[in-house]
């Protein structure tokens, strides 16, 4: 009875491998995921060099390490504010004359105008050259003067005042008096009755003429 057992068992396994070694070979695919090639590289052989025009960029500036207490600022300094007086302080030299302590240009000094009377006339301007000019002045305003009586020989006084291009008089006033409040008055009225006078040249460009008047009693 085991012989028989063990003998069909040995049939079995013999029928077994006939038919695995008869039977032809079939290829059998078994799903499963994707398959990727990778490509291991050498890490040296990884590093590529950059082109020889390839431009670098500049590194960067070091940031200097703040210290424990910070970056200490000063404040601005405050200018104590100048006092206006020495601001307005200019230095003056020592000698040298003020633009309105200029003397008057004299163009006809004292003449003799008839009656015991003489007359100078000078002028503000330095680029007056007209003459002729001062000369009808002069006997203009000499022909509306009359010294008082009793007055002494010598005295003198000068009146101020404007000529506008037409000729009008304006601003009359006592600039040197005579000290004789009489001859003074007879100065200042001559002035103020001759009231009108020839135009100023066409040849002088300024817009009037100041005129200082000088008025001395001679006596003869």
């Amino acid at each position: 009875m085991r012989g028989a057992i063990v003998g069909s068992a040995i049939v079995h396994v013999v029928t077994a491998v006939a038919l695995l070694v008869a039977r032809p070979s079939r290829s059998i695919l078994v799903p499963g995921p994707d398959v990727v090639q990778v490509a291991l590289v050498d890490a040296a052989l990884a590093e590529v060099p950059a082109p020889p025009d390839a431009k670098r960029a500049p590194a960067p500036a070091p940031v200097p390490a703040l210290e424990e207490q910070g970056v200490r600022l000063e404040k601005p300094r405050k200018e104590k504010p100048r006092p206006e007086s020495q601001e307005r302080a200019q230095p003056v030299a020592k000698g040298a004359p003020s633009p309105a302590a200029a003397p008057a240009r004299v163009v006809l000094p004292y003449a003799n105008v008839g009656a015991g009377m003489a007359g100078q006339v000078a002028v503000d301007a330095s680029n007056f050259e007209f003459a002729y000019y001062l000369q009808q002045v002069r006997a203009l305003i000499a022909r509306n003067w009359s010294p008082p009586s009793g007055v002494p020989a010598t005295t003198r006084a000068e009146v101020y005042f404007r000529v506008a291009r037409d000729g009008s008089l304006s601003a009359p006033r006592i600039e040197t008096s005579s000290g004789n409040a009489y001859f003074d008055q007879s100065a200042a009225r001559a002035v103020i009755v001759t009231g009108h006078l020839p135009p100023l040249p066409l040849g002088y460009d300024g817009g009037d003429l100041g005129i200082h008047f000088g008025f001395e009693y001679t006596g003869q």
